[in-house]
């Protein structure tokens, strides 16, 4: 019968010997962002925050979104009727099967809905009692789905990828995986992942995010 914890150790401790102490050098990775909508209506101010801190791809819906290369999918300008159809789970638009994607594939969503209804969901515009309440009612079921409702001033932005950390993570085995407090684990394509560590990863819902050299990322992601 294999031991396969004893095959992980094996590995780790060769791997580790031919790999030796190598030093990345340093720099920084932004995180790849597709954005639906006009970049070009974007406040300039804002538009230069956000390409400061994030890769933005523009998305084109003639191509297929390429999902699992982004961490996460804006919606510029979003409108009522995507808004409803997010929470109800309608899919008769390009924008709304692209939303309704990132909702079935875990992939991070933030709608930045239009000022006009914005101020309504925030409760800054006051709106017919039963109507509001039922906008409401579609802004909790879209939270509970993941979805972000925000303001583009608000956005958060992640911290920019020292790739200078990736190094150690040549050899990603069982205990990274393990002893790793964060959902993500960086390693680049030349990483090795050992099989107990996928099968780890797998088991506690985390995700090992693969960088290559010109900064974009493959993010595999095993659900619980």
């Amino acid at each position: 019968m294999i031991d396969r914890q004893l095959i992980e150790q094996i590995v780790e401790e060769v791997v580790k010997n031919l790999l030796g102490a190598k030093s990345a050098p340093n720099s920084t990775i932004k995180h790849n962002i597709l954005a639906v909508g006009d970049l070009g209506k974007v406040d300039s101010n804002i538009l230069k925050v956000l390409e400061e801190n994030w890769n933005v791809l523009p998305y084109d819906f003639s191509e297929e979104a390429q999902l699992h290369t982004v961490m996460k999918v804006i919606f510029l300008d979003a409108s009522q009727d995507l808004f409803v159809k997010g929470a109800l789970g309608i899919c008769d638009t390009p924008e709304s099967e692209l939303l309704s994607a990132c909702i079935v594939d875990y992939v991070p969503v933030t709608l930045f809905p239009k000022k006009n209804l914005y101020k309504i969901l925030n409760g800054e515009k006051k709106t017919n009692g039963e109507y509001f309440s039922t906008l409401m009612e579609y802004k909790e079921k879209l939270l509970k789905f993941g979805v972000e409702i925000n303001s583009l001033g608000d956005f958060d932005a992640p911290k920019p990828i020292n790739t200078g950390k990736l190094d150690s993570m040549k050899l990603i085995t069982q205990r990274d995986i393990q002893n790793c407090k964060m959902n993500e684990i960086f390693a680049d394509k030349q990483t090795i992942i050992t099989p107990l560590a996928r099968d780890t990863a797998r088991e506690l819902g985390k995700s090992i995010v693969v960088m290559d050299t010109k900064g974009a990322e493959n993010t595999w992601k095993w659900e619980r």
